[in-house]
């Protein structure tokens, strides 16, 4: 074989694995790439919005009623104006609501948090007691949240508020009914 034949075949399979390499390997390797950038270059998902939260103070004033009236009392605050407690309790029972922990009766004030709230307006918030052995329907605002027109608006941040309840002055429930 002379030196220009080898020169040929050289060539040959030069370019062979010049083809094999370009229609081959850099399609596979194309591909590789592609699926390990889990979405290409698109911009990465918006973080959900962020939640808030209130916390408070609530200070008692008057008689205590009796004990046998207090078998829970919780602050609660609501994004609607409830007319009767039937309207609470069913957006407690499917989930919609959030309250604080159990607060104590029988002191002068306390603290109280809840946390995990949606952002959004929170337009009628109280000091609920459950008054009687009905679980369900028992139940009753001793203090409603007055300031600022009673609204509480959460935009993913904590909010400070204070409460009231003055036990020889209960808000009337519903909302704006004289009893």
């Amino acid at each position: 074989m002379i030196a220009s034949e080898r020169l040929i075949i050289f060539k040959k399979k030069d370019a062979l694995k010049s083809s094999v390499f370009t229609y081959f390997f850099l399609p596979v390797a194309a591909l590789l790439l592609a699926a390990a950038c889990e979405g290409g270059l698109e911009p990465p998902p918006p973080d959900s919005e962020p939640v808030g939260a209130i916390s408070g103070t609530v200070i008692y004033t008057g008689e205590w009623p009796p004990a046998d009236e207090f078998r829970e009392l919780i602050f609660v605050p609501l994004p609607f104006t409830p007319t009767d407690f039937t309207q609470i309790l069913g957006q407690f029972l499917q989930g919609n609501l959030r309250s604080s922990e159990r607060l104590q009766p029988f002191v002068d004030s306390q603290e109280f948090f809840v946390d995990e709230l949606e952002n959004g307006v929170y337009v009628y918030n109280i000091i609920a007691n459950q008054f009687g052995p009905r679980e369900l329907i028992d139940w009753r605002p001793l203090g409603v949240y007055e300031e600022n027109e009673g609204l509480i608006v959460i935009q993913g941040d904590t909010v400070t508020i204070t409460i009231h309840v003055d036990f020889d002055n209960l808000p009337p429930f519903p909302p704006g009914h004289l009893e």
